[in-house]
């Protein structure tokens, strides 16, 4: 075995290399170098490291920027959503609320509406017939209340401009533009709800005052409907039944278009009453004109309530002349009783004689059988002796007036029975 040696100065010692048999032998090859194990790479080496580093950090920085603006924007992105989530659920709030409050102030609109309505048919009742200041009170408050109608807020729920929901934008730029549009209509819908609201309640109170000051006005007309009555003394029975009937439902009168009906009858029955009053006044009219009022008045003063109207002839069955005086009566229970007494001029002629007055309350007995029918008992149908009776008990004794001298005396027991018709 040989080795080879290169005996330079400075020369790397020569690596030993397994031997390799060559013509039957065993030799040991030693190379001094090894291209290919050691490549040569230019450059000294503090250089090398220094580039290195300096690029790495640049990568590290420009990856961390890229890192933290996609943060920032994927951040930015996150709460554009969220906001848009939460203008959304605003939004989707104040809608319902809106068209809850739009809903009772329709309502409440509707209610003042025919409140107004009611308010100016009980207006249109004749001053005469009606409380004035009463009806100056309605007068005002239903103004007030037409007022507040007028003045009601202009706002709609669903205005044709408005921003409703939407699909969700992608971009950040839209996504920040429809969260702007909803809020802006979200406030638009609360700001409109609010005023809405303010509205129902100044319309509320003027509705209120109005319905009770109709409701005073109607309670109001009993006083005026009785002075009213007591002026027209001579209307007929059937039209002063109907007027007290109408007076009478005026009673308890609640709010509501039934207030303008039960005022409309009362209207219409005070005038069939006057109209009445009127033709009875000129049937009266002339020279007996005062003693036929004097003659009435006495004759409703005794009949114990019952509704009495009176005609005047001259002659009554077959009698009113030469002296003579005559008078019929009848008698109905309806309504507590009512009758039509008729008497000839001749009565009127002589009043002041005790024999008219007697005849007066002869024709009062048969009428006020409609209030003591079950006294009059068996003289219901035969009533000429009740009546007879009657105008006796009353301190007429005198025959030729309180119907004994035509129908005979009556005995004492009818005569102390009348006592108890009063």
């Amino acid at each position: 075995m040989r080795r080879l040696v290169d005996e330079r100065p400075g020369a790397r010692r020569a690596r030993e290399l397994p031997r390799v048999p060559v013509n039957g032998d065993t030799a040991r090859v030693t190379l001094e170098s090894d291209p290919i194990a050691t490549p040569a790479v230019a450059g000294p080496p503090a250089a090398r490291a220094r580039l290195s580093g300096g690029t790495i950090t640049w990568i590290v920085i420009g990856v961390a920027v890229f890192l933290l603006l996609s943060a920032a924007i994927l951040a930015a992105h996150a709460i554009a959503n969220l906001r848009f989530d939460a203008a959304v659920s605003s939004h989707q709030v104040a809608v319902m609320d809106a068209k809850a409050v739009d809903s009772y102030t329709e309502a409440a609109s509707e209610d003042a509406a025919a409140t107004s309505e009611i308010a100016a048919a009980l207006l249109a009742a004749p001053d005469a017939l009606v409380d004035v200041n009463a009806k100056a009170a309605l007068s005002t408050s239903a103004t007030e209340l037409g007022a507040t109608i007028e003045a009601a807020p202009a706002f709609e729920v669903d205005a044709p401009d408005a921003t409703g929901p939407r699909p969700r934008p992608i971009w950040f730029g839209d996504l920040v533009g429809a969260t702007d549009a909803l809020t802006a209509e979200t406030t638009r819908l609360n700001d409109g709800a609010d005023a809405l609201d303010a509205h129902v309640e100044r319309l509320a109170v003027a509705d209120q005052v109005t319905a009770d000051a109709g409701i005073a006005f109607v309670d109001a007309i009993a006083p005026v409907a009785a002075s009213i009555e007591a002026a027209n003394g001579s209307a007929r029975n059937v039209e002063r039944i109907e007027y007290r009937n109408a007076v009478e439902q005026l009673s308890g009168t609640t709010w509501g278009f039934d207030a303008p009906a039960r005022v409309d009858e009362y209207v219409a029955t005070a005038t069939a009453l006057q109209s009445t009053h009127a033709a009875e006044e000129a049937e009266k009219a002339g020279p007996l004109y005062e003693r036929r009022v004097a003659v009435e008045a006495f004759a409703r003063s005794i009949a114990g309530g019952v509704l009495l109207e009176f005609d005047w002839a001259p002659i009554v069955i077959g009698y009113g002349d030469n002296g003579s005086a005559g008078g019929t009566a009848t008698w109905d229970t309806w309504e507590g009783g009512l009758s039509t007494i008729t008497l000839s001029n001749s009565v009127a002629e002589e009043w002041g004689d005790p024999i008219m007055a007697a005849l007066v309350t002869h024709e009062v007995g048969h009428a006020i059988t409609s209030k003591c029918y079950d006294i009059v008992g068996e003289y219901a149908d035969d009533n000429e002796p009740w009546a007879t009776a009657w105008a006796i008990g009353q301190g007429h004794t005198d025959p030729n007036g309180n119907g004994e001298w035509l129908y005979g005396r009556p005995s004492d027991e009818l005569i102390e029975r009348s006592k108890t018709c009063r």
